[in-house]
């Protein structure tokens, strides 16, 4: 349990500080901070909503008796 902690408490900051970096640095977008930070976050939000109801759907179609 603890190496999930460590690990979601590196990849979901790393993802949100490198999509930030990326659209605020790439050379094609030039984003503006807030407008970057904005859209990171919201991916990041995206990302672990999805890893979420995954782990939902593959606990509830592999338990019978969730409750």
């Amino acid at each position: 349990m603890f190496h999930a902690l460590v690990a979601g408490s590196i990849v979901f900051p790393g993802l949100f500080l490198l999509s930030k970096n990326g659209l605020k640095w790439l050379p094609g977008l030039r984003w503006e901070e807030a407008d970057a930070v904005i859209v990171s976050a919201r991916l990041v939000s995206s990302v672990q909503a999805i890893m979420a109801s995954t782990v939902g759907y593959i606990v509830s179609t592999s338990c019978k008796h969730i409750i």
